[in-house]
């Protein structure tokens, strides 16, 4: 079942493939265009703005935020918060990372639109030319659910160090990695125990596309995962 992170990537997906599929369906008017009415016409094109406003991408972004919001309430809440000026520096790197890729694809957009009239191709020519440098539907997914869920990670470290007395977790879907296996078998830890012998994947994850992270151990449900990988793995509880 898809969760708040899946939900806020796909809504970023989706809106970035309406965009494309527009910019698909402007190009037979441009083609009639003479080449240089043409790249007069896509100069005054705010493809980026059109991005952002029209096709909910901006509105997407927010949704990364708020969709990590909630994920990160615990109950009961840790005795100690991280720095809240940490916490939004991280999620504006985040943010300023995805706006980048916008922008970027915007301009290449335009490139490939000119470099298809001046070539004379056909609408389903362009359209294969687009879509073979644009980023696909799940590319894009893919990307703002592996920064959403760095950025997360990030905070549940910020959280740990705060709460050093606390004992943690490696919670997430069932692991399909080695190394996720291994980690959630250990079950309940100090965090200073995560970090000298796992150190390397409490803010990257495993793999790319790792969907674990650090969480506080605050109740004994949280360990059956952890009971059934030792189970799978045949290890001795």
């Amino acid at each position: 079942m898809p969760d708040l992170t899946d939900k806020a990537a796909k809504a970023y997906s989706d809106a970035y493939q309406s965009a494309i599929d527009d910019v698909i369906s402007r190009y037979p008017a441009l083609r009639r265009l003479s080449a240089a009415d043409a790249a007069v016409m896509l100069q005054s094109v705010d493809f980026e703005n059109l991005f952002r406003s029209n096709y909910g991408m901006d509105k997407a972004l927010e949704g990364l935020a708020v969709s990590f919001a909630k994920e990160i309430i615990v109950t009961p809440p840790p005795p100690a918060l991280p720095s809240t000026e940490v916490l939004s520096a991280a999620l504006q790197f985040q943010v300023d990372a995805a706006n980048s890729q916008i922008t970027q694809s915007a301009a290449e957009i335009k490139k490939t639109m000119m470099n298809s009239i001046l070539g004379k191709q056909s609408e389903a020519e362009f359209a294969a030319a687009l879509k073979s440098e644009a980023l696909r539907p799940d590319q894009i997914n893919s990307y703002v659910n592996q920064n959403l869920r760095t950025f997360h990670r990030t905070v549940e470290n910020q959280m740990a160090e705060a709460n050093p007395e606390e004992l943690y977790i490696w919670d997430g879907a069932p692991p399909k990695s080695d190394e996720c296996i291994d980690m959630v078998a250990q079950g309940a830890l100090p965090y200073s125990e995560w970090v000298a012998n796992y150190g390397a994947y409490l803010t990257s994850g495993t793999h790319y596309g790792c969907v674990h992270t650090l969480q506080r151990f605050v109740q004994a449900g949280q360990l059956d995962q952890a009971k059934k990988v030792r189970e799978e793995q045949g290890i001795d509880a």
